[in-house]
């Protein structure tokens, strides 16, 4: 343990000496906040719906099938009971919920404007609006068609609903996503630059003819990394309370445990380049080579229902899209560990797999 203290030690001086890094953790942060707590504004298709028919009648069922045709709303999943329906919000399956009411064509033929309602996720500030403007014009449409417009006061009193972003401000869907964003671009450069560097002067093979082992001085030099990652996203997440006032309604203990698990896939990334790069330029580009991907098809930008299904499937093999989804759901709608265990899982074998091929090249390498 004091010789991992000690390699810890040495290589948390040598970031402080580093002027570069200390650049890059100070100033990429601030600059990005400002850069992406200002959104994209996109036209997405195909949102993910639950429906929730009460009345199950035939008017109903053409009701529902006009926001199928539409191609605006794919309808994933009928659902029997509230709970059904939030659980599907909750946890990210579906991004809105149309709500048909009990005795909903008796009281719109008896003229008593019955309710219907669309729930819309509101983490999202461009599905959210596409739902809630095309699903006002599909429900008018719908009437026009069906004749059910005598007078001019609307026959169905709709009424959509946003959660978890009412306003939908762009930053509370932006900038939690951020905080994966960098620790992805952030942790691995400066990891491998680090290793890698040391390398380049032969500083390790000097540490290694004394007793400290290859495990140790590997523990040794991730440690103050780790450290770096969890300020990086503490600032971020504090930043983007005071400055955009983004809610945080989970847990800290539940967000901080599930940045660690991301971060570890980070430094995996980092580790593995290292082994791979000669020299710190080579480190650097094959670090950069995965940030594109993470940028476009993770979801923290552009949303995920409107690509290709190949790309759709290929993002999932990139760890930002799983963190993305968890942080937020914790930061937006309070969702603890036993919600986001389909995001987790994965995530954590990603973690397993990266860090342990990265292990035994690193091993193989010092070998």
């Amino acid at each position: 343990m004091e010789r991992i203290k000690a390699v810890a030690k040495k290589e948390f001086l040598h970031i402080l000496r580093d002027r570069r890094t200390l650049i890059m953790i100070v100033t990429m942060p601030l600059f990005q906040l400002m850069l992406y707590g200002y959104g994209v504004n996109n036209d997405v298709k195909h949102l993910a719906t639950v429906i929730y028919n009460e009345d199950q009648s035939a008017l109903s069922r053409r009701l529902v099938q006009s926001f199928v045709q539409s191609a605006y709303f794919d309808v994933v999943r009928e659902v029997s009971s509230p709970g059904e329906l939030r659980q599907a919000l909750d946890r990210g399956k579906a991004k809105t919920g149309l709500h048909v009411p009990p005795g909903f064509t008796r009281d719109l033929y008896a003229g008593r404007q019955p309710q219907l309602q669309l729930i819309v996720d509101g983490t999202d500030s461009t599905p959210a609006n596409t739902a809630l403007n095309t699903g006002q014009a599909i429900v008018q449409s719908f009437i026009q068609r069906e004749g059910l417009i005598p007078v001019q006061v609307l026959p169905i009193d709709f009424r959509p609903r946003l959660w978890y972003n009412p306003d939908l401000k762009t930053p509370f869907f932006m900038v939690p996503g951020l905080v994966g964003l960098l620790l992805q671009i952030l942790i691995p450069a400066i990891t491998a630059t680090a290793i890698v560097r040391e390398k380049e002067q032969g500083n390790i093979e000097q540490l290694l003819v004394t007793p400290i082992k290859p495990s140790e001085l590997m523990i040794g030099k991730l440690i103050p990394y780790i450290g770096i990652g969890l300020l990086i996203a503490f600032s971020i997440i504090v930043a983007a309370r005071f400055m955009f006032h983004v809610p945080i309604r989970g847990n800290p203990f539940t967000l901080f445990s599930t940045t660690l698990l991301f971060i570890f896939v980070c430094l995996g990334f980092g580790l593995l380049a290292s082994t791979i790069a000669e020299n710190q330029q080579q480190a650097s580009q094959i670090v950069m080579l995965f940030v594109p991907p993470s940028i476009l098809l993770s979801g923290y930008i552009f949303p995920r229902e409107g690509m290709p299904w190949p790309i759709y499937g290929l993002s999932f093999l990139i760890p930002l899209t799983y963190f993305v989804q968890i942080i937020r759901g914790i930061v937006l709608k309070g969702l603890g560990l036993r919600d986001l265990w389909e995001q987790l899982i994965p995530l954590m074998l990603m973690a397993v797999g990266i860090m342990t091929i990265s292990i035994k090249k690193f091993h193989k390498r010092l070998a």
